[in-house]
């Protein structure tokens, strides 16, 4: 059981960031999107990815779900800076 709330946790958490890409690529910009919210949430998955290696806890899926997490949310902010560069050429 606690590998399907594993797994609930980590698709919910990376997959959340899917939808807003996917928007900021349909729509050419990234003016609703707020830079310091996923910065904040960049480091926050950090930490938590550290603190899961620096104590030894033995969980798999929390392990998966920062990395990921991190990964959804860099590439999050690439395509943040892409569209950010390219509305302001249109100015």
């Amino acid at each position: 059981m606690d590998n399907i709330f594993g797994a609930i946790l980590t698709v919910s958490f990376s997959g959340a960031y899917i939808p807003q890409i996917i928007k900021m690529i349909r729509y050419r910009s990234s003016k609703d999107v707020s830079l310091i919210m996923l910065i904040i949430n960049a480091i926050g998955y950090c930490c938590g990815l550290g603190y899961v290696l620096i104590q030894g806890v033995d969980a798999m899926w929390l392990t998966l779900n920062y990395s990921l997490g991190f990964v959804m949310t860099f590439l999050c902010i690439f395509v943040w800076f892409i569209y950010k560069k390219s509305e302001k050429r249109c100015i």
